[in-house]
């Protein structure tokens, strides 16, 4: 007999535990131990990377950014960027990248007004200022190289309001 374990969500460490705890305390562990503990292999592997994900691109303080994601928040706000819309007094997203990136493409998406995209990179002079237009929908984006480094990322807005924002940050070309 054959067991297959498929994790279609990325389940909690605790959702894991229980799991483990129900196979563990059934008939199933007196005719197949083998097979049970690669389950509880499996299990714990699973739960130790949803707690510490292996795979990351960019460092948050203590929390981890995986390569592929979107962030929500607020764009705007009262601070004028000389150049990039107004924007709030500190930065919608943090990224500290550990090591050199060779594509990373930054696309925000607003609920409304002109969003702008800033990005200050690790060195004094990185300042990248997108701002959206009708060409490209109202949807700044930024793509290329990224050095290692952090990096600082503003959602600000050129009419000076605030609105719900999506921030897509992706490794796939």
């Amino acid at each position: 007999m054959s067991f297959q374990l498929i994790l279609f969500l990325r389940p909690k460490p605790i959702e894991l535990v229980i799991t483990m705890a129900i196979f563990n305390f059934s008939p199933i562990r007196l005719f197949y131990p083998f097979e049970l503990s690669i389950i509880n292999t499996t299990l714990l592997a699973v739960a130790a990377l949803s707690v510490f994900p292996t795979i990351t691109m960019a460092e948050i303080g203590n929390n981890q950014t995986q390569a592929n994601q979107i962030i929500e928040g607020q764009s705007g706000g009262f601070v004028d960027s000389q150049g990039c819309g107004f924007i709030a007094d500190s930065p919608n997203h943090r990224m500290n990248l550990s090591h050199r990136v060779d594509y990373m493409r930054l696309t925000v998406k607003a609920d409304g007004g002109q969003p702008t995209l800033l990005v200050l990179g690790p060195n004094s002079n990185d300042s990248f200022c997108v701002l959206g237009d009708e060409i490209s929908g109202l949807q700044p984006e930024i793509s290329g190289v990224w050095e290692a480094g952090n990096y600082e990322i503003y959602i600000g807005d050129r009419s000076r309001s605030q609105h719900k924002f999506f921030l897509n940050i992706s490794t796939d070309n």
